[in-house]
């Protein structure tokens, strides 16, 4: 007998808001996460009077149009979190010369037109074509959510679809620096210009001009907490310690999950929020190895992770202007940064995150909580327990320079592989962004019908408002197959 309408396995951020779009609808939902907190990448953590985002720096899809707060708005629960926009969005640092980007897109080319007074009609052309671009996307993203009426895949990201990111710079920037300088959220992505896709790059910094960049006061999990909150308050129900082992199918049709073998929960549909490998082999596990289970057309390599160093202290920011998110560049190549032998180099790239500089409420009076984020291939190291000690103590070297004292002014001091992010989220290789982003990402189809996926690895994109996308769209694909709607 059913038990729910429908079960949505594993709390990110693209499960939560699944699941809360379906409780708005009048669905009976169960999400079902492994650990004991909701939120995935986008949890928080407390110590000594600190609190601390576990991987998320800022993330758009808060505006008033944005999807996320959609979700909020439907639960009601949209004044129980209080939001802080950052401008400027980043401060990035290059050995002569830094560089603002502002929340604002036409101050911000104004600032590198200035920069770079013999680029300024490529950076204008550029602009004008990622524009364009992000336009498609986000009109793209809509129609898959049901609020635009595009149903043909836009001009814009069939064009640029198979193009890298160095490609689309190479076509309007002459000065090396200046693609170094656009290129400086690649680092978000563990790709270099040259293997990054041009409509994710597009994706990810176009969102945070149009939508906003966004922090939760108090910390990021918090938007996780309220929305599991909102999702109980409608009579849905989500359950922590508790992991999904199997997705039982019958006459390939998912109709089931198991939690251990004498416990199984019914419902009509199943949305998976985790692992693609994961779920690939808990249906693997129901057809006795005979199932097709989940499949793509092209099966890409999971994202690199990130080794994050948490930090809490009394230092001196005095000298980042109130930028509370820093990119901090010693090579002016940013391909370098992507080579193996750069990790942990002092020359590497190295994001610094401070949200305490925008909200005190994350530390105690008069100290700061800081996160520094390295990213890296899991396979950099054959036991993460083993070399992390002396990778904190390389990652710490490399601060002291950028922040001067924050050795002797620390207080409290850990440290985060990719082992870590594997373990938390049960991610491929503690896969920062579930598939690697370079061009012709396609979205996960599976051969099972009333599955459907949520989250980085269904393949809408990386990053929390990709996520988020992913959620509403497999809602709505619930929503259209249950009420007689199309899709």
């Amino acid at each position: 007998m059913k038990e729910y309408d429908s079960i949505v396995i594993g709390s990110g951020i693209g499960g939560l808001v699944a699941a809360g779009r379906l409780v708005n609808a009048g669905y009976k939902v169960l999400v079902l996460e492994k650990n004991h907190v909701a939120g995935g990448y986008l949890q928080s953590f407390k110590r000594r009077g600190f609190t601390f985002d576990s991987c998320v720096d800022c993330f758009s899809g808060l505006d008033k149009d944005g999807p996320i707060r959609s979700v909020l708005d439907g639960l009601g629960i949209t004044e129980e979190i209080e939001t802080i926009r950052l401008d400027p969005i980043r401060l990035s640092l290059y050995p002569d010369f830094r560089v603002t980007v502002h929340a604002d897109l036409d101050n911000y080319i104004e600032e590198l037109s200035s920069l770079f007074p013999g680029e300024v009609s490529g950076l204008r052309a550029f602009f004008s074509v990622v524009r364009a671009i992000y336009s498609d996307i986000k009109d793209w993203s809509d129609n898959l959510i049901g609020t635009s009426t595009q149903n043909k895949m836009p001009l814009n990201i069939v064009k640029y679809g198979k193009t890298t990111y160095a490609t689309l710079l190479d076509s309007h920037i002459s000065d090396p620096l200046l693609k170094s300088v656009l290129s400086d959220r690649c680092p978000f992505y563990g790709l270099p210009p040259s293997k990054v896709g041009a409509v994710s790059m597009t994706a990810l910094i176009m969102s945070y001009f149009s939508s906003g960049a966004y922090r939760v006061k108090g910390g990021n999990g918090r938007l996780a907490d309220i929305l599991v909150d909102g999702i109980r308050n409608k009579g849905s129900e989500v359950r922590f310690n508790t992991e999904v082992i199997e997705i039982i199918t019958e006459k390939n049709r998912a109709v089931a999950i198991k939690i251990d073998e004498a416990t199984e929960f019914r419902a009509d549909h199943i949305i998976s929020n985790i692992d693609y490998r994961t779920t690939a082999s808990m249906l693997l596990k129901s057809s006795g190895g005979k199932e097709r289970s989940a499949k793509r057309e092209v099966l890409f390599e999971p994202s690199s992770s990130f080794f994050i160093l948490y930090i809490g202290g009394k230092v001196d920011l005095s000298s980042f202007t109130g930028a509370s998110s820093i990119g901090v560049f010693p090579s002016n190549d940013m391909e370098y940064n992507f080579k193996r032998e750069s990790y942990f180099s002092p020359d590497a790239s190295i994001g610094i995150t401070i949200p305490t500089m925008l909200d005190s409420s994350m530390a105690p009076t008069g100290m700061h909580s800081i996160a520094a984020h390295e990213m890296v291939d899991y396979s950099f190291a054959s036991s993460w327990k083993e070399v992390k000690p002396e990778l904190m103590k390389r990652t710490l070297r490399k601060l002291e320079k950028i922040i001067p004292g924050i050795s002797s002014g620390a207080v409290h001091i850990e440290a985060a592989t990719p082992e870590t992010l594997k373990r938390y989220t049960g991610n491929t290789n503690g896969a920062a962004y579930g598939w690697t982003q370079v061009p012709e990402l396609r979205q996960v189809t599976t051969s099972t019908t009333n599955l459907y996926f949520a989250g980085h690895w269904e393949g809408t994109g990386g990053g929390v408002v990709a996520a988020a996308y992913s959620g509403l769209k497999a809602a709505k694909e619930i929503e259209a197959s249950t009420r007689g709607g199309t899709y």
